[in-house]
């Protein structure tokens, strides 16, 4: 019986220590557009884009994307190791002969704290338009609780 107690007491402390930890997976939200923006000025052909950290999520922000008026885009997001590949894709629909500036965005939960590089393609391009860094620091709250965390890859 005293063997069944320490036991009992040595797997608590091992699964404490570091036995089995939570391993969150990076999460994609829904992408957003907003409407057809009126145009007060004309737009630059550079793209205006921000990345926005809030703890392990990232917020990518493509402002005043020219996009065919009447489709919808919708940004895919592929992830490799430390790169984000964010591809706007023209949903299937019938076309209009005008385009207009929308702000595009999509949210990534969950990123492992690390440095991360952004890409950004206009549908099938085989070249970004658009590249930048950003640097993940966020804190879980298990590492907040002082306990280790095994971050597999």
């Amino acid at each position: 019986m005293h063997r069944r107690g320490v036991l009992s007491c040595v797997l608590v402390l091992a699964f404490l220590v570091g036995g089995c930890q939570p391993s969150i997976r990076p999460i994609v939200g829904q992408s957003s557009q907003s409407s057809c923006k009126a145009v007060q000025q004309p737009t630059s052909p550079d793209a205006d884009v921000e990345l926005h950290v809030n703890g392990r999520n990232l917020v990518i922000l493509h402002r005043n994307a020219l996009t065919n008026c009447c489709l919808t885009t919708a940004l895919e997001v592929v992830l490799k190791a430390n790169t984000i590949e964010v591809f706007e894709r023209e949903q299937p629909g019938e076309a209009c002969r005008c385009l207009c500036p929308r702000d595009l965005s999509v949210t990534i939960y969950h990123l492992n704290p690390g440095v991360y590089t952004v890409r950004l393609y206009r549908d099938d391009e085989p070249e970004p338009f658009w590249e930048g860094v950003v640097q993940i620091k966020g804190i879980t709250a298990w590492q907040n609780a002082g306990l280790p965390i095994k971050i597999e890859e």
